[in-house]
């Protein structure tokens, strides 16, 4: 590899971990702002303008997203973690914690949010969801060293750092 490709190859992963490290903020954001606006009034008329089977389609569908939101948050947490090198257990219960920690924020934001509430089935659906994606994590990344999805996560942890060496949180 020459000196341009080498260069070009550190921006681009300079460019990768800035974003795997920013993202988590921008999807907090998302949420605050998805869990903020709710008017009913603008899906009033759905319910008798749509098949009454889509509109039961489209509510459960709404609570599954439950099930990923939070789930994806520990996620995209995990991999800003992944992007300073090879994490431990300590990362990954520090990402757990954080993305529990912000489901239970997020519920008690909804308390203040006109037409929305606090509750206790969102927290256990967002707990749910979190834990499976851990599941998913813990037996491809930190168990089977054949999973793809764990050698894509490890792939991560090798971007290389600024300075060539791996640094770790």
């Amino acid at each position: 590899m020459d000196n341009k490709d080498w260069i070009d190859f550190l921006m681009y992963t300079s460019i990768l971990r800035v974003f795997l490290r920013a993202f988590p903020i921008v999807y907090i954001v998302f949420i605050w702002l998805q869990s903020s606006y709710f008017n009913p009034e603008t899906v009033a008329g759905l319910s008798d303008t749509l098949n009454k089977a889509v509109v039961l389609i489209i509510g459960v569908s709404l609570e599954f997203a439950h099930l990923f939101e939070f789930g994806l948050l520990y996620l995209f947490i995990f991999l800003a973690f992944l992007s300073f090198g090879k994490i431990g257990k300590w990362q990954n219960r520090l990402a757990i914690t954080v993305a529990l920690l912000y489901s239970l924020v997020d519920e008690i934001h909804q308390i203040y949010v006109p037409f929305r509430s606090f509750s206790l089935d969102d927290l256990l659906k967002d707990a749910i969801g979190i834990f499976f994606i851990w599941w998913l994590i813990r037996n491809n990344y930190f168990t089977k060293k054949d999973s793809r999805f764990g050698e894509l996560l490890r792939k991560v942890a090798q971007l290389p750092n600024k300075d060539k060496n791996e640094v770790s949180l």
